[in-house]
């Protein structure tokens, strides 16, 4: 009888673990693969990467924050470089926000970086509720805030850890 009930306990406590677990998985972190070489040399294509998806409630988005967003029935992975109300422009090789280049320790591919239009050689302004994504790999033509512009916040997903 001892036996029995302690089977019980183990099997109801490895039965509440899995079930807290899904819940934090599909809730707060969401295990997420990285396919193509977008985010590369930072991100690895074939890499899993974990979304935060709760701390956007907590906190405000941030310029360098990697976020997974939904555009047009995809999800797509990203750097934040500007946030509504930023002046952004691209020219030269350089990324320019507000007038000043941005200085953010990512080793970007400028090869054929001009893949696009929205706020190549041009300056864009970020409307409210918006901020504005770019691959690490610039070279990948992978879409980005160059190809459909800024992005509303209520598209993102999460925060990549």
């Amino acid at each position: 009888m001892i036996n029995n009930r302690l089977c019980f306990y183990i099997v109801s406590w490895c039965l509440f673990i899995f079930i807290v677990s899904l819940i934090i998985f599909k809730i707060f972190a969401q295990p997420y693969p990285l396919s193509g070489d977008c985010m590369e040399p930072s991100f690895k294509d074939g890499g899993l990467y974990f979304v935060n998806k709760i701390s956007p409630y907590f906190k405000q988005y941030q310029k360098g924050n990697v976020v997974v967003f939904k555009y047009e029935g995809k999800d797509w992975i990203a750097r934040i470089v500007a946030l509504e109300n930023d002046t952004i422009e691209i020219k030269d090789q350089n990324i320019l926000v507000n007038n000043v280049q941005l200085k953010d320790n990512v080793i970007r591919n400028w090869t054929d970086w001009k893949y696009g239009t929205y706020g190549i050689d041009v300056p864009i302004k970020i409307p409210l509720g918006h901020v504005y994504v770019l691959s690490d790999n610039l070279s990948a033509h992978h879409d980005d805030s160059r190809v459909f512009g800024s992005i509303s916040k209520s598209l993102i997903i999460g925060v990549v850890w």
